[in-house]
Parts: C-alpha cells; sequence; structure tokens
C-alpha cells in the first residue's frame, strides 16, 4: 500500500512532502501506536507476578520491566517496518521508496512514544505500583488516540468520549485473547 501510495501522490515540491504523504505518514504513525499498545497491553497481562503482604514482588520490575517494554515496542516497529518496507515491496520487484522510509521512522516514533509514556509507572512508582498500572498505560493511549481520530471526523465530545471507551475496551478484549492463546 505504501509503494503504491507513491506513485499515486502527486510528487513533492521542493523536497517537501505533500499532504496526502504527510498524512499517510501521521495515519501510519498512529496505527503503530494502536497496535504496540494492544501488544503490551496483552505482553504486561502475560506476566507472571505475586505481590506479598510484606511489600515482596515478584515478576519484573525496574529495568527488567523497562526492557519488556522497550524491546517490545521497539522490536514491534522493526519487524513491522522490515515486513511491510522492505520485504513486501521486495516480492513486487520494488524497492522501499522515500516515503516507505518515512513511514518506518514514524512508526518506529510511535511505538518509542508508546515506550516511554508506558515507562513512567516504572521510573515514578513502587515496584508493587507499577506491576499494577503498568498494563493500563497503553489502554488510555488507545483510549486518547481513539478520542482525537473521534473528533478529527468531526465528532462531538460526547460521542468521542464513548468511541474511546469503547476503543479501550475493544483493545483490552485484543489483548485479553492474544494473551489467552499464548498462554496455551
Amino acid at each position: 500500500m505504501t509503494g503504491m501510495m507513491s506513485i499515486v501522490s502527486p510528487p513533492a515540491s521542493h523536497g517537501h512532502a505533500s499532504g496526502v504523504e504527510r498524512a499517510e505518514v501521521r495515519r501510519e504513525a498512529a496505527i503503530m501506536v494502536l497496535y504496540v499498545s494492544v501488544v503490551e497491553i496483552a505482553e504486561l497481562a502475560s506476566l507472571p507476578e505475586r505481590h506479598f503482604s510484606n511489600g515482596v514482588v515478584t515478576g519484573p520490575v525496574g529495568l527488567q520491566l523497562l526492557a519488556i517494554i522497550w524491546g517490545t515496542a521497539i522490536g514491534l516497529a522493526i519487524a513491522h517496518w522490515f515486513a511491510f518496507g522492505v520485504v513486501a515491496p521486495a516480492f513486487s520487484g520494488n524497492q522501499p521508496t522515500r516515503i516507505d522510509t518515512r513511514i518506518g521512522i514514524a512508526q518506529l516514533g510511535g511505538a518509542i512514544a508508546v515506550a516511554a509514556v508506558s515507562s513512567l509507572p516504572v521510573l515514578l512508582l513502587s515496584d508493587v505500583r507499577a506491576q499494577e498500572t503498568t498494563g493500563d498505560i497503553p489502554a488510555l493511549i488507545i483510549g486518547f488516540i481513539a478520542f482525537v481520530v473521534a473528533r478529527a471526523a468531526g465528532k462531538a465530545r460526547l460521542p468521542s468520549v464513548f468511541y474511546a471507551l469503547a476503543a479501550v475496551a475493544l483493545g483490552f478484549g485484543v489483548a485479553l485473547v492474544k494473551s489467552a492463546l499464548a498462554a496455551h
């Protein structure tokens, strides 16, 4: 699709991307934010953990939890770009285009944004609270993106909030199914 997009888009003037290309890059970055968020919810939900009354916590905490968050986000973005930005065009006999590269960079930026925001509980809260809340952050990101998309589509605030809540519920549902299937 991205290769096709660069073919049908008008050429950029003076080295600047056209409005169509900019919109495509933003759309792909937002999709990556949603994708990474859903996968992070599933992955974080599947991590073994126990909290004891004396404050002892088992399971990943601190740097180990940050490594999981960042490794997942960056790994997904790179794998996605490799599959769709490099390999897919090659199967069609094409080489990656400038727009494919811009999309890959934007997707990586979206993944980094999810990882950075998802890291906040680990950096700011106790180990117990970080484990309890880190998985909620990607859900909030999904809701925020859904709200922004609804507002950009001209929806009023209240319907946009309901749209965001539905997106969060759907994101959790997808993550729960993914987590359940991966556990077997």
